[in-house]
């Protein structure tokens, strides 16, 4: 009788030991699985994050001075082309945003 109640006791054990390799095998699975998709996601979130640092396009923006204007400083920053022009008028400086081409904004004062 010992060897009934024995054997049914180590049937129960092997049951529930197997039920629970195969549990947590699918969470390990469901767990690798989900890891992936974060990296992904992720990489998605950094591409998204990383503008480009100018459009360029297969025709260069041009600028037309007026007539008598000279260039007396150009420079670059965060994105803007800023240059300072002296024309017969008076002074003015003129922004362009790099990626579009356009100008932004003009500043002039008046003849000297």
């Amino acid at each position: 009788m010992a060897d009934i109640n024995a054997g049914s006791k180590s049937q129960g054990t092997y049951r529930a030991a197997l039920a629970a390799v195969i549990i947590l095998s699918v969470l390990m699975a469901a767990a690798i699985i989900a890891l992936a998709l974060g990296f992904v996601r992720q990489y998605r979130l950094y591409q998204q994050d990383q503008a480009p640092a100018a459009v360029t396009g297969d025709a260069a923006a041009s600028l037309q001075l007026a007539p008598g204007a000279h260039i007396v400083s150009a420079s670059t920053d965060a994105g803007k082309l800023v240059l300072q022009v002296t024309t017969p008028a008076g002074s003015e400086v003129d922004i362009f945003d790099l990626a579009t081409g356009k100008r932004t904004a003009q500043v002039k004062d008046g003849p000297k």
